[in-house]
């Protein structure tokens, strides 16, 4: 078993509430959710130091989507944009998720 290393901190009063009641939403302890947001951000940093420059998923994630969506408003049928942005409303909507007024001219807030 992996030994664990204990550390202690102190924060103020209302960042410690916040703690509290985020253990108490997700039906964890105060130690085990500090715990989970600290290895969180060792991991995002560790990640972010092992990536090679320009291969951030998140901003590879905004260009592709800002190019695709450039070529279907230039796309000869002018629908397929529409059909395009319908579409994945569709696919939130399936997978539970979200669905933004910014995601299109005719996606709504569900």
């Amino acid at each position: 078993m992996t030994r664990q290393d204990r550390l202690q901190t102190f924060v103020s009063l209302s960042v410690g509430n916040w703690v509290r009641q985020c253990a108490a939403d997700h039906g964890v302890s105060v130690s085990v959710f500090i715990r989970d947001l600290i290895v969180a951000a060792w991991q995002r940093d560790n990640e972010a130091k092992d990536r090679p420059a320009g291969l951030d998923p998140a901003r590879q994630a905004i260009f592709i989507s800002v190019a695709l969506d450039a070529l279907l408003a230039s796309h000869p049928d002018a629908s397929l944009r529409d059909r395009a942005h319908e579409a994945y409303r569709r696919r939130l909507e399936r997978l539970g998720l979200p669905v933004n007024a910014s995601m299109g001219a005719h996606c709504h807030e569900a």
